[in-house]
């Protein structure tokens, strides 16, 4: 009796068929995962696979594997040589890169192999895209091609990477074990008379060195005078427009197919001198015309100031069919 009274006294903690605790009381399981810390997850449990890291958020993911994102940035730019500047920049590249699409490339990761090694290769590419990005993508020439892959390492030495023919050899010596023949060098010769093709040099001095392609003002002109080209071959068109078909056909014979003017009066039945002054007729009609439309002499002289034509030749006016370059075709009947 007085055992089943104790017992009656004392409460059965985890007894299921137990009505719920008091309130403000919790139960042991409930204890436990509140006092149970936060995991924090880390780069070996990231490195273990999807498996491990199912319950973790992509920002939680990403946040765990950056100091090591980080490290092997580092590394790839010790290894590139990057100054400071350019280590900052490929940082920020490949956190983006890591980032974008909702962190896709850390989701691709199944842990197949360690995550620094994942994050080198992804590193690498963002580093070859960037630099493809920044100097253009280089391309083997169909002669470094000829000579094998010696030839095309040797090409990339001198034309890409700027190493002087002298310096590539050496490297090729030393660190390839190649042996140089006479074949290998005939193709040096070749390379040393391009010369690089990119040259790098430190900031400051950049603005010293002279450019190799055409200068500013030249592309500006050149872009004004294509505009003027338009305009004067549009006013052509027009002017061509309001004639006869039989006049027409007359200053093609003659401006374009270039056919002697008695040769276009025999084929076409004309009276020659008649034709001669026909000829003359049209040309100061399609003057005018060009000239109503905002065409000045001056903008058709200016088209011929690169030498390209026949009028500053002393040629008789109408055997000469000075043709500048409009819209990519030889005009007809300019010269006049």
């Amino acid at each position: 009796m007085g055992a089943l009274s104790l017992s009656a006294r004392v409460p059965i903690m985890n007894n299921p068929r137990s009505g719920p605790p008091p309130r403000g009381q919790r139960t042991l399981s409930e204890l436990a995962l509140v006092t149970r810390p936060h995991a924090v997850p880390t780069a070996s449990a990231i490195s273990a696979g999807p498996a491990a890291t199912s319950r973790m958020t992509d920002e939680a993911r990403f946040l765990a594997a950056l100091p090591t994102i980080d490290d092997v940035v580092g590394r790839v730019c010790r290894r590139h040589h990057l100054n400071a500047a350019e280590s900052d920049e490929l940082r920020s590249d490949v956190r983006m890169h890591f980032i974008d699409r909702n962190y896709e490339v850390l989701r691709r990761f199944e842990g197949r192999s360690s995550l620094t090694t994942y994050a080198t290769v992804v590193i690498q590419r963002v580093l070859l895209e960037r630099r493809n990005r920044l100097w253009g993508k280089w391309r083997p020439s169909a002669d470094a091609r000829r000579h094998g892959p010696t030839g095309i390492l040797l090409e990339r030495l001198v034309t890409r990477d700027g190493w002087t023919v002298d310096q590539a050899l050496e490297m090729l010596r030393v660190n390839h074990g190649v042996t140089i023949d006479d074949t290998l060098r005939a193709f040096c010769d070749r390379l040393s008379t391009r010369g690089p093709s990119r040259q790098l040099v430190p900031e400051d001095d950049a603005g010293q060195v002279a450019s190799q392609g055409p200068a500013t003002d030249a592309n500006v002109l050149r872009a004004e005078q294509d505009f003027l080209a338009k305009r004067v071959q549009s006013a052509l068109d027009r002017a061509r427009q309001g004639l006869e078909p039989l006049e027409r056909l007359i200053l093609k014979m003659r401006f374009e197919d270039r056919i002697a003017v008695v040769d276009i009066a025999r084929a076409l039945h004309l009276d020659q001198r008649r034709l001669y002054r026909t000829i003359e007729h049209l040309l100061s009609t399609i003057g005018a015309s060009m000239a109503a439309d905002g065409i000045s002499k001056a903008d058709v002289v200016s088209l011929f100031a690169d030498g390209d034509h026949s009028l500053s030749q002393g040629r008789d006016v109408e055997s000469a069919a000075a043709e500048p370059r409009v819209e990519g075709k030889r005009s007809s009947w300019l010269s006049r």
